[in-house]
């Protein structure tokens, strides 16, 4: 043992072991960190309903914070002392003689003999040792090396185990909040549901849900007339109804053909035969088909891009003919997949296509989920909080003072003072392009209308959307709130137009005294 040099560690031995050991021990300290904050995140009244159901959870928490920490430590320790053992038995193998000796030849199943000429060993012996022992040392020295990757290994998997403690941590911390605003506003039967819709989600988790991912985007030969639609939608006032269109399109053709929304034998095509497939021009079969869907959409008093009920009627409408609308509200008040049925029947059977709603929903990225949706106003985009006027505006667009000596003096946007939590909406439907966190802007989301037109909403508290999700026009996407520079609860609001930003108070929103 005397002999056995220690003084040069390699990488991969005794140190890099004791980093590994302060590692664990710093995960140690940051789980007794979160587990703090975890039973500190909501303080119940004494001998409240809400202080038990608290307890209890925080009960739980804890258990399975101290489980994941046994494991991680445990696991730990048994890596380290492993790997530390096959260190010490690898060099208990090595010969005392190895510093400054080399091996001149190998004689093949012979013998070796340590030290030459060039190296000779002053004052000692050569010592002849055969192949078996050299490669009986080679052996433990790959042994070692796999001992010390297989804890490196180790240490992560032990990482991982704390990062899942720690997510468990924070869904029970979650759990517990919702659980206890649920005894507060609606008492225990209100938790008896949100334990039902945790096993329901549960389920769906680990067995798939039919209903969740049924949304089938278009094809990108409907996506090609897409500047089309939007012009005839905007000509026959429903432009927030470009995806409608689209998933009406899809159905039809599939965006194929020079009918692409099968409109020759719609009664405002005059310039064709009355024919299936007669139209040759795509510009015009929408022209016609854009004209004849939003004729349906106001007789069937569509509210908005997610009224699905009379969106469901119009669409049916679109397929009978006009006169359905009126059949199906006189009789039965609106659309039923059943009534649409028996208006085929009384038309002489095999009249239109009966599933023709569910068809066309199957393509709107709106026709399967129910938004929280408010009429913004007239503008060509909506107000962005319900109720606003100009009394609300803080900071107008254009030159002005720092604010508190961090804001800009070139201000590009709208300042919209409301207080923290307040919703704010989406100015127009469209497709969310950033969702977090950005710079002086904070939390703030990004959302692309389309033909270079973008709205931004900054100094957020709250996102409650996600970066790719479609939106619709006053849709519910996030809270007022104070993060990044600023000086107090507000909205700031900027539009974009090709990549510069304009005023939104010129000829963008209409925002009443």
């Amino acid at each position: 043992m005397k002999d056995i040099k220690t003084k040069k560690v390699v990488k991969g031995t005794i140190k890099t072991l004791d980093k590994a050991s302060v590692a664990a021990e710093r995960m140690k300290t940051s789980y007794a960190k979160t587990k703090e904050k975890a039973e500190s995140s909501y303080r119940a009244k004494e001998a409240s309903p809400p202080e038990y159901a608290a307890d209890n959870i925080l009960r739980g928490e804890e258990f399975i914070a101290r489980e994941g920490g046994y494991k991680l430590n445990k696991l730990g320790k048994k890596n380290f002392e492993v790997t530390k053992n096959n260190i010490i038995n690898r060099r208990l193998q090595r010969s005392v003689k190895t510093k400054a000796v080399s091996v001149e030849k190998l004689n093949k199943g012979k013998t070796l003999i340590k030290g030459n000429k060039r190296h000779p060993v002053k004052g000692k012996t050569p010592v002849k040792i055969t192949v078996g022992n050299i490669r009986q040392r080679n052996f433990a020295k790959q042994f070692a090396q796999k001992n010390i990757y297989a804890s490196k290994q180790g240490v992560k998997k032990s990482k991982r185990i704390f990062k899942a403690v720690r997510a468990s941590v924070k869904s029970l911390v979650a759990a517990t909040r919702a659980v206890v605003s649920a005894i507060i506003a609606g008492g225990w039967v209100a938790v008896i549901v949100i334990i039902i819709c945790c096993l329901f989600g549960a389920a769906f988790y680990f067995f798939g849900d039919d209903t969740a991912n049924d949304y089938i985007p278009v094809s990108s030969e409907v996506e090609q007339y897409d500047g089309i639609i939007r012009k005839y939608a905007k000509e026959y006032g429903i432009p927030e109804y470009v995806e409608l269109i689209k998933a009406v399109m899809m159905q039809e053709s599939g965006g194929n053909g020079t009918d692409p929304m099968q409109s020759s034998e719609c009664s405002y095509n005059t310039k064709y035969p009355n024919k299936p497939g007669s139209i040759k021009e795509p510009e015009y079969s929408i022209d016609c088909g854009v004209h004849y869907l939003s004729v349906v959409m106001k007789a069937a008093k569509v509210g908005s891009p997610v009224d699905i009920e009379r969106i469901s009627l119009a669409l049916q409408g679109y397929n009978f003919g006009a006169g359905y609308i009126d059949w199906a509200i006189g009789k039965y008040g609106g659309y039923t997949k059943a009534n649409a049925v028996e208006f085929a029947k009384l038309q002489g059977g095999s009249y239109g296509d009966t599933d023709y709603v569910d068809h066309v929903l199957r393509y709107y990225p709106y026709g399967k989920y129910s938004y929280d949706i408010v009429f913004t106003g007239p503008g060509k985009l909506g107000l962005p909080i319900k109720g606003m006027t100009q009394k609300n505006i803080s900071s107008r667009f254009g030159p002005r003072n720092s604010p508190g000596g961090i804001g800009s003096t070139n201000h590009k946007g709208l300042d919209i003072a409301f207080p923290t939590g307040t919703h704010v909406l989406s100015c127009e439907s469209g497709k969310v392009t950033h969702a977090g966190w950005m710079n002086s802007f904070g939390k703030c989301i990004f959302v692309d209308h389309g033909g270079g037109l973008v709205t931004i909403y900054a100094h957020l508290s709250k996102i409650n959307v996600a970066e790719g999700q479609k939106v619709a026009r006053g849709q519910f996407i996030g809270e007022v709130g104070s993060t990044g520079n600023s000086t107090g609860p507000h909205l700031h609001l900027g539009v974009m137009v090709k990549g510069s930003y304009v005023n939104p108070e010129k000829g963008y929103l209409s925002i009443p005294k």
